[in-house]
């Protein structure tokens, strides 16, 4: 059936909330436009004024009375005071701390009607079933249900007949706003509110619109709640909606009785072995990575005789609510998932979670841990880990983040598309920009590329009900006609083809559905029985489904800049997962992570701290030696020009002749065997700790090595580095945690006197040390330290023996320098 007219208009209407983001100068995206044309219900439109805000005893009453509970847990009650007050707010609070009630009792307590924005549609039927079990008036609007029960519900909305009602955030269309009018809306709740974030961990961008949907609903008191956002996502989520002056509620991050491990495996065997002895605890979640490891974990429990249900998105709806549905109700204790479950699951007796692979930030593993011991009693949560496992997520970030030049090719591809909106898979896509481009892009990186271009506000996706399904007349058809709701179907298929050769037609379910005045289950079931009956073939509507150009006809306008960014912050995101592995106590690192300063230097019972490794230590200055091999080291960083990985950095240092090291010519460099008596694992010790002190910065190159794109990281000097380096006057002492090792510096040894400084003789040396640094084409430290320097004008040594009393002064630097050293101490000590 041609749909031309219907989205023709549709996109007049959808002009209304187009988005067309302008790069911000920090991290934070600006919140999309609305156009003055669209839908807005300002304080003159809305039927019913603010009612006065209830009491602490009300409060009370309504939570115990409508929601059975008999008191507020820890922060609730303030909550609940301020957004039933008329207050809006941002509410971060851990993972089963009761954050639902935070709006659900204000949305009943102000009366009218409350919008709840949820991202899942099986988050949104547990919360919906269970505010109904209490007699709460709520429902969902959604593409779970028929048409006609979305009617039904919409016409219930507008008489007010519930309290609360979920959507999700696509639903906000042009046309959706203009049916809010005139509704008593009283609160706009917006649940896992970091997905509003273009730098949190599961940014959608169809929240993105959420800040010009609450303008379009005239600045309507907002809560926005999420479990895990840092301070940043804070902000981003507060300028989004534009509550930027709303009260914070951060209620802290910690888990008490959360029992946290991470177990070395050396391999995929070593890891599956630990998961029936952790499940055997009680009811666990195992997460994967990848749908294929969920596959390969739930085959390996079967085989071995433990009974556990599996869920991934790639599984027939049905198959996943049975397997949810399961672990919910008691029947399987154990699943195997991807991340894809769990948000619809209020299950408070989950005694273990287990992560079979690395998860790719800090804030997905906190999330996912949270749904163990909800009930507050002691749960296991472990980490299956080997260091190998990052490379899983370096794929997964690399097929998320597309280059510019793939999101081009994409964009290219749907301009020269015949029809706006273009209807493909993502996997037709990828072949045809593929083509078009020259360049391998699979369906993953098509994906990608469309979701940057929803974000940036050049496409849209078209609404799964206004995709176009296929039906093909089969040539051995039985000649009979059907009977039935199948002959009505039937009678209008056979009437819409053009002629009796044509054998094919595009057809819309849920458009059909309303011309034939059947209900979508009626018309999908006829469909099916045609199948059956071997009358028709039906092909439902694509995976891909539609995507329609917003800006047509202009020229393609993206921030590489930006591109990159991102990608190289989900890396960053991904090294923090990873040090969380090597943490000297597990919740002190998450603390630490979300922004909080812990009252006690260890939790006691995570397994870091039960095996009494060692914390991480702060910055100490730095002694002679180890400033020596700090300046050596940035020195060999700064002579190899470009930004290189810490082992190519270590193999120069340490003299190596790798093929690497031999094809960049770096066996030249002046620095090379600069710490010839180093190992290149110690070397890099003291590059990570040089990152983590400032002197370095990492960030990400992507290379093509043999035919294949890899992902390293790559060191560079930081501005601090190079001060560092050149070891400025003026410059405060550099301080860093520098690693033990076996060449770790002796103590200093002493002078011998305690004479002060003599500044003129000072600069005096400093002077002497710049024309032997120019004549040697060296860095001035490695001529002497500052802090040799300095005991050299203090002792005024000026005799050849008495030089090596001085810090730094080795025989070496002795035999080299000794001597002009001595010479200009001698001259100023005639002088005097």
């Amino acid at each position: 059936m041609p749909i031309a007219p219907l989205l023709r208009a549709q996109r007049r209407l959808f002009a209304a909330l187009r988005a067309r983001p302008v790069p911000a100068a920090g991290p934070t995206a600006p919140t999309a436009p609305l156009d003055p044309a669209g839908p807005r219900l300002t304080a003159e439109t809305m039927p019913v004024a603010d009612p006065a805000p209830p009491g602490a005893t009300e409060l009370t009453t309504i939570l115990r009375k409508r929601f059975g509970h008999p008191g507020f847990r820890g922060g609730q009650d303030a909550i609940c005071a301020h957004v039933a007050a008329g207050g809006d707010a941002l509410v971060v609070m851990p993972t089963g701390a009761g954050k639902s009630i935070c709006y659900q009792l204000p949305a009943v307590a102000r009366g009218g009607t409350t919008l709840v924005v949820s991202p899942l549609l099986a988050l949104m039927k547990d919360q919906v079933d269970a505010l109904n079990e209490k007699g709460i008036r709520a429902t969902a609007i959604n593409s779970s249900v028929t048409t006609e029960e979305r009617k039904r519900r919409m016409s219930g909305l507008r008489a007010g007949e519930f309290e609360l009602v979920y959507v999700a955030p696509e639903r906000f269309t042009p046309t959706f706003l203009r049916q809010l009018e005139g509704v008593d809306l009283r609160l706009l709740a917006i649940d896992e509110a970091h997905c509003l974030s273009q730098w949190g961990h599961d940014f959608r961008p169809d929240y993105l619109r959420l800040g010009a949907v609450r303008k379009a609903l005239g600045g309507i008191c907002t809560v926005a709640l999420t479990a895990t956002a840092t301070p940043q996502v804070q902000e981003d989520i507060a300028r989004t909606l534009g509550i930027e002056h709303a009260r914070r509620f951060v209620q802290g991050f910690d888990r008490e009785n959360l029992r946290m491990e991470v177990i070395a495996a050396a391999t995929d065997k070593d890891k599956l072995a630990r998961i029936p002895e952790i499940a055997s605890v009680g009811p666990t979640l195992v997460y994967c990575a990848t749908r294929k490891n969920v596959e390969k974990v739930s085959a390996w429990l079967r085989e071995n005789g433990v009974q556990c249900g599996m869920y991934h998105g790639g599984m027939d709806h049905a198959e996943r609510v049975r397997a949810q549905d399961e672990f919910m109700g008691g029947g399987c204790d154990l699943v195997v998932a991807t991340n894809a479950f769990g948000m619809g699951v209020d299950k408070d007796n989950v005694r273990a979670i287990v992560h079979y692979d690395l998860p790719g930030t800090v804030e997905a593993y906190y999330q996912e841990i949270g749904r163990a011991g909800r009930d507050g009693k002691t749960s296991r949560v472990v980490l299956l880990f080997r260091e190998s496992d990052r490379r899983t997520q370096e794929f997964l970030i690399k097929m998320s983040h597309p280059p510019a030049s793939q999101v081009r090719a994409v964009y290219e591809q749907l301009e020269a598309a015949p029809t706006n909106p273009v209807w493909t898979t993502m996997e037709k896509l990828a072949d045809a920009a593929s083509a078009r481009s020259r360049e391998e892009i699979n369906d993953r990186n098509a994906g990608s590329c469309v979701a940057v271009l929803r974000r940036e506000g050049w496409v849209r996706r078209i609404h799964h009900g206004q995709r176009e399904g296929m039906v093909v007349l089969r040539r051995d058809r039985p000649a009979a006609r059907p009977d039935g709701l199948r002959g009505k179907l039937w009678q209008w298929v056979w009437a819409e083809m053009e002629s009796e050769a044509e054998t094919t037609l595009q057809l819309r379910p849920d458009w059909l559905a309303q011309h034939l005045d059947m209900s979508r289950d009626q018309l999908m079931a006829s469909l099916r029985g045609l199948e059956d009956r071997r009358y028709l073939e039906w092909i439902p509507p694509e995976k891909g489904g539609g995507i329609e150009l917003l800006r047509s006809g202009e020229p393609l306008d993206i921030d590489e800049q930006q591109l990159m960014e991102r990608r190289q912050l989900e890396y960053v995101k991904l090294d923090k997962m990873v040090g969380y592995a090597h943490a000297g106590c597990r919740r002190r690192y998450l603390l630490e992570y979300f922004g909080q300063k812990p009252p006690w230097e260890r939790c006691g019972n995570c397994d870091a701290c039960r095996e009494g490794r060692g914390l991480a230590a702060g910055p100490q200055p730095l002694t002679v030696d180890e400033e020596l091999v700090v300046r050596k080291l940035l020195a060999t960083v700064a002579r190899m020009k470009k930004p290189f990985s810490a082992s190519m950095i270590a193999k120069v240092a340490s003299g190596s002749r790798d093929a690497g090291v031999l094809a960049f010519g770096f066996e030249r460099l002046s620095t090379w065997g600069i710490l010839r008596t180093w190992t290149v694992k110690e070397i890099e010790d003291v590059l990570a700790a040089l990152v983590a002190g400032g002197a370095l910065e990492a960030k990400y190159e992507t290379r093509e090595i043999d035919g294949s794109e890899r992902t390293y990281k790559v060191l560079e000097l930081s501005p601090l580095g190079w001060t560092v380096m050149k070891q400025e006057d003026g410059a405060a002492p550099f301080e860093m945690r520098f690693p033990k090792s076996s060449k770790s510096a002796p103590p200093p040894r002493p002078t011998g006197g305690s004479a002060p400084v003599n500044t003129a003789l000072l600069e005096e040396l400093r002077a002497l040390r710049t024309r032997l640094a120019r004549a040697e084409d060296v860095p001035a430290y490695v001529i002497a330290p500052n802090r040799t320097l300095e005991e050299l004008a203090a002792a005024r040594p000026v005799a050849a023996l008495a030089l090596k009393n001085v810090h730094g002064m080795g025989p070496e630097r002795c035999r080299k320098y000794g001597g002009a050293f001595l010479d200009v101490i001698r001259a100023w000590t005639a002088a005097k």
